[in-house]
């Protein structure tokens, strides 16, 4: 895919011009320039909306309505605009036709829709079941592994999630299966949507009588070849009717099974025997999603998870499988929180592990130890967060180690003690603050600063964000996934997608107005962490590292958070550096948590006992991509060679990021020569970030991970000595080649 056309007097700028101000100018310069390419779109309100934003004139309502009203004769807008259902439309509408989101949302709220690449993958499931649905057939599936399978007349097998084998699962033959992020993609031979754990264990017992391999999807929020795989069996957590469910917290209260959905179910476990803190625990089903627990937390008020991911479209079980974090060095992982699982093994048999020194395996383990129903979680007493948001000079949010570092796009005269209180700053709030988050959207300014600590003082808190905020947030990710698709957006140079991409996503982000001061805002914990909703609507190209935080030469018990501002300056060079020979590979946003460590033996963040630097770097899916596999092999390839003290730091991908860089087009996997894809290449190679020149899987087994995997297959082997299973039971049974080769080779 080459570089869209540019417009014929517009070469790209000098690197050092290249800031908002800057952008927004030569934007309004040339915009109308464009008017026959494209005579759909309004370029006189995208001018006034330009505009206003150079002029710091901005207003979150007026500027997503003009994004509303410029595009709303486009092809790809009214595609996007009809997968929209009633209720969702008739506010959209009235939107854009001037109604405020307080009148839209401020009564009833405003209901989170799932996304659209959601509802397509699951329209799909839903579309060819009803092609070949079938009378439900008399004849019996027994339950036990030597008992011969039926089939329906689709030619899928009848298996049964009850006791008196009534209620056939939900069952799918050769359905095409595509992730999120649509990088990974292929065809189980049978994808099963069970809603009880006999249904599972029902699912293992075929599966061993035809020698399938079996693997669990949520909602696909993964870049890596974590999934199933052709001619396999695919476990779905969700169907259809889920996804576009919205949950209720009513009929979600505590020790209830929605809709007879057993893994939807979220219990309290009273001080139960086996944990010796003595503390309760929330027993929750792997099919809750995280905008059904928020829900049920604010509803009960009294307990709530102490970190969590932001995106609220994701199940309880896709969030631990990988190891995902929150953000704060005093909280580890979510897996970490984890003090019981529940699984149905090897051999069809449900088994629960809730030894601490086993579930640092198992509360880890991709899918690999067995199909996980259940996970019991020791949360907190609920807690009260305080939001104080800032909008802050890139130079003074994360300050350089020395003023060079800063482009001379961004650079400004700052004072000595400027940098040194910046640096104070910037040291406190990540050390100590119980959230810490930066964003960096490309070519601005500004960075976005997203630190807090809580308060056991309920007095003013709010549930945040509110519904007319809620509508904004969710109508920035929806717009921002159609309006990237545009022909529009695909025909303008690369770094002013990057600048609309800011314009609309800094809207949203408190605070809202330029002229606004210090924002405070008290909320709950559960929405303190999931303080951004909406965002599942726009799909992204991502990479993540987890860099450890060394400690301070001077200080061994203090973190030296040198390296964090190292990370992070390093990749502000780079878009420039890229920027210099007409690139601009990273189109989106660079964001930064520090997290703490984790006691999980295949977590990133093990044994970075001062801390982790989880930083990520983002663009849109139709960025060129060539461009983005070489940046983002450049970006590993610096996040990787830090060293302290003469020895490098052990810095490993998210595992559920692109650090796999499988990049399918249609039927054809593009394998990545140089700085050029080979398009006549149909082969099945699979390419990836490599590291010395060593394949990045190859490098994560022999190095990153080299002393983790024999103590992790160690746990897992103890568990099925106890258990009655073997390595070589689980491996032929939940395996993939991705952990065949980092696992068991």
């Amino acid at each position: 895919m080459a570089e869209p056309p540019q417009h014929p007097h517009l070469p790209f700028p000098p690197a050092e011009k290249l800031n908002q101000h800057f952008i927004l100018g030569e934007i309004r310069d040339y915009l109308k320039d464009f008017a026959e390419l494209f005579p759909h779109v309004d370029l006189d309100i995208l001018f006034d909306l330009v505009t206003a934003v150079r002029r710091k004139n901005v207003n979150p309502e007026t500027q997503m309505r003009q994004f509303l009203l410029a595009f709303k004769n486009t092809s790809t807008f009214q595609e996007a605009f009809d997968q929209l259902d009633a209720d969702t439309k008739k506010k959209v509408e009235s939107f854009r036709d001037g109604t405020s989101a307080g009148d839209l949302a401020g009564i009833r709220g405003f209901l989170l829709p799932s996304s659209p690449p959601t509802q397509h993958h699951f329209r799909l499931l839903d579309r060819i079941h009803s092609l070949f649905r079938h009378p439900q057939e008399s004849g019996k599936q027994p339950s036990q592994v030597e008992s011969k399978t039926g089939h329906s007349d689709d030619k899928t097998p009848l298996v049964y999630e009850d006791a008196d084998d009534k209620k056939q699962i939900t069952t799918y033959a050769n359905t095409p299966f595509e992730n999120w992020g649509e990088n990974v993609k292929n065809t189980p031979r049978y994808t099963f949507v069970p809603t009880t754990v006999l249904g599972l264990q029902n699912v293992i017992k075929y599966a061993i009588a035809n020698d399938f391999r079996v693997r669990c999807s949520g909602y696909r929020h993964s870049w890596s070849t974590t999934f199933s795989a052709d001619n396999e069996i695919l476990v779905s957590l969700l169907d259809l009717k889920e996804v576009t469910t919205f949950p209720d917290p009513l009929a979600i209260g505590s020790n209830v099974t929605p809709n007879g959905n057993e893994l939807k179910s979220i219990d309290i476990l009273k001080k139960p025997a086996f944990l010796s803190s003595g503390k309760d625990i929330v027993r929750v089903g792997v099919a809750v999603t995280n905008e059904a627990f928020r829900r049920w937390a604010i509803h009960n008020k009294v307990v709530a998870l102490p970190m969590d991911v932001i995106l609220v479209e994701v199940t309880v079980g896709g969030v631990n499988g990988p190891i995902c974090h929150g953000a704060g060095r005093r909280n580890k992982t979510i897996s970490d929180q984890v003090v019981a699982i529940e699984y149905v093994d090897a051999n069809g048999v449900l088994q629960t592990v809730t030894d601490p020194k086993q579930l640092k395996a198992a509360a880890g383990c991709f899918g690999l130890l067995g199909i996980v129903t259940h996970i019991s979680f020791e949360l907190e007493k609920m807690s009260y967060a305080v939001l104080q948001p800032k909008k802050v000079p890139i130079t003074l949010a994360i300050p350089p180690l020395q003023l060079s570092d800063v482009p001379v796009a961004l650079y400004k005269n700052w004072s000595e003690k400027d940098l040194q209180n910046a640096k104070v700053d910037f040291e406190n709030r990540a050390a100590n603050d119980y959230y810490s988050e930066w964003f960096w959207y490309t070519y601005q300014s500004t960075s976005w600063v997203n630190t807090w600590n809580t308060t056991d003082d309920s007095k003013g808190a709010r549930e945040y964000p509110s519904g007319p905020e809620v509508f904004l947030q969710w109508l920035q990710g929806w717009v921002g996934g159609w309006f990237s698709q545009t022909f529009f957006f695909q025909h303008i140079p690369g770094h002013w997608q990057a600048q609309f991409l800011a314009v609309a996503g800094m809207a949203v982000l408190p605070p809202m107005l330029f002229d606004e001061g210090p924002v405070e805002i008290k909320t709950y914990l559960p929405d303190g962490l999931h303080f951004f909703r909406g965002i599942q609507n726009f799909r992204v190209r991502d990479m993540e590292f987890e860099i450890p935080i060394p400690a301070l030469p001077s200080d061994p018990s203090k973190p030296d958070l040198s390296i964090v501002q190292r990370a992070w300056w390093d990749v502000i060079k780079l878009v420039y550096r890229e920027a210099q020979d007409g690139r601009s590979p990273m189109r989106l946003t660079m964001e930064l948590r520090i997290t703490g460590g984790s006691d999980m033996h295949m977590a990133p963040q093990y044994g970075n006992d001062h801390g982790t630097a989880s930083i990520e770097i983002l663009t849109v899916p139709n960025a060129v991509p060539d461009e983005w596999e070489a940046f983002k092999q450049k970006v590993a390839d610096i996040w990787m060679s830090y060293e302290v003290a003469g020895k490098k730091l052990n810095a490993r991908p998210h595992w559920a990021k692109e650090w796999y860089a499988l990049r399918l087009f249609e039927l054809c996997i593009l394998k990545l020569v140089g700085h050029s894809f080979d398009m006549a290449n149909h082969v099945d190679r699979r390419e990836t970030l490599k590291v010395d020149g060593k394949p990045m899987q190859k490098y994560l087994k022999e190095t990153a991970y080299k002393d983790q995997i024999p103590l992790f297959k160690a746990q897992l082997k103890e568990i099925g000595k106890k258990q009655g299973w073997t390595l070589k039971d689980i491996q032929k049974r939940f395996s993939n080649e991705l952990w065949d080769d980092i696992i068991y080779s």
